[in-house]
């Protein structure tokens, strides 16, 4: 029972996932909004969360020696298997029927590459900004990370059901529980409970913005860092430091913006029996539409390499795409955003469906 009121707990909280929290003074009188940019999500798939993945650049503009803090709360649900765990897990009969130790010992067993992904993954991302000149700002990014059985799953369940999507293979097992199992070309990991919640990496980066308050476009150059707090930690830390950069090209009209977010990270593997150190592309695709003075919309796509090469399963290594759409409403200097993720493509390598919400706001400066 304790365990289930808080995983509701932390559902209340996270609500799906929080994000972007800016505005100041200076501009609570301007008519016209500020554009805000893209969802600043990242990677919450369970291979690629502990890695490097940049945010895509906002495009709210501050003065020099502003202060800014940045709050943001992703929750995602994650259903997926190999199509031979499929067959195994129908196999067993009809009913939810709970995975035993012998069905491990059995799926360990099938011949080729074999895996099962049944969880919820949360990230909170705590960001300071400081903006050091016109052009030069600083970030640091401090992860927390929390875990839960399938809050989302009866829900999920009943939209596929209602549009006839169907439910791959939830139906064969129980609702709200954990389960990873892995077994690839050379290595096996099998996890059947949530890791513990605790803090991630910190990421530190640099960011360059060609103007100071852009009128028609802008261009913004960002580099990172991912620290290690110390060693390999399941589902929390690789252990290792990850680097990168990233181009973003923004373009502003009277009602619409469009963005293209660039980014090439190395990722330093934590086990090379599951993948190897290589740079990792990621791109993104978006727009911002005003709804009112005070309200917009977002529709944004994300496609990126996977994190997984060492397996013979095509689904597992193939690159993950997923649209983000949502509203946002800036009112006095205040931000709030909230908004829903969904896998369009290579549906067993990504998560089933996330959410995110966002609030946010600077603390110093001005611009007039």
């Amino acid at each position: 029972m304790t365990g289930t009121v808080k995983s509701h707990r932390r559902l209340g909280f996270a609500a799906g996932a929080l994000l972007l929290l800016f505005g100041a003074s200076a501009w609570a009188d301007d008519p016209q909004p500020e554009w805000l940019g893209l969802f600043r999500v990242r990677d919450l798939t369970p291979f690629g969360l502990t890695r490097l993945d940049f945010l895509p650049a906002h495009s709210v503009s501050a003065p020099p020696h502003t202060f800014g803090v940045e709050l943001s709360v992703s929750y995602q649900n994650t259903w997926a298997r190999s199509d031979n765990v499929a067959e195994y897990l129908g196999s067993r009969g009809s009913g939810r029927i709970p995975v035993t130790p012998g069905d491990i010992s059995a799926i360990e067993a099938l011949p080729g590459d074999a895996y099962l992904v049944d969880g919820e993954y949360g990230l909170v991302d705590l960001t300071l900004h400081y903006r050091a000149s016109t052009h030069f700002g600083t970030y640091i990014t401090i992860p927390y990370l929390f875990f839960g059985g399938g809050d989302f799953d009866a829900t999920i369940e009943e939209v596929h059901n209602a549009l006839g999507l169907g439910d791959a293979g939830r139906q064969f097992v129980p609702r709200n529980q954990w389960m990873m199992l892995a077994k690839l070309r050379n290595i096996t990991i099998v996890q059947d409970s949530p890791p513990r919640d605790a803090f991630g990496d910190p990421v530190v980066g640099v960011r360059y913005s060609l103007f100071e308050k852009p009128t028609t476009w802008n261009l913004i150059l960002e580099s990172a860092i991912k620290i290690p707090r110390g060693g390999e930690r399941f589902m929390i830390s690789t252990g290792e430091t990850d680097y990168g950069m990233q181009a973003s090209y923004q373009r502003f009209f009277r009602r619409n913006a469009l963005y293209a977010t660039l980014a090439f990270v190395y990722y330093n593997a934590p086990d090379i029996a599951l993948a190897r150190d290589e740079w990792i592309p990621t791109a993104i695709l978006g727009w911002e539409t005003r709804l009112t003075q005070h309200t917009g919309f977002v529709l944004q796509l994300y496609g990126s390499r996977s994190t997984v090469l060492q397996t013979n399963l095509q689904e597992l290594s193939a690159n993950k795409y997923q649209a983000t759409a949502g509203v946002q409403w800036n009112y006095r200097g205040n931000v709030l955003r909230f908004g829903l993720t969904e896998n369009i493509s290579n549906y067993n390598n990504t998560p089933d469906v996330g959410a995110s919400l966002s609030f946010g706001r600077i603390f110093a400066g001005r611009s007039r």
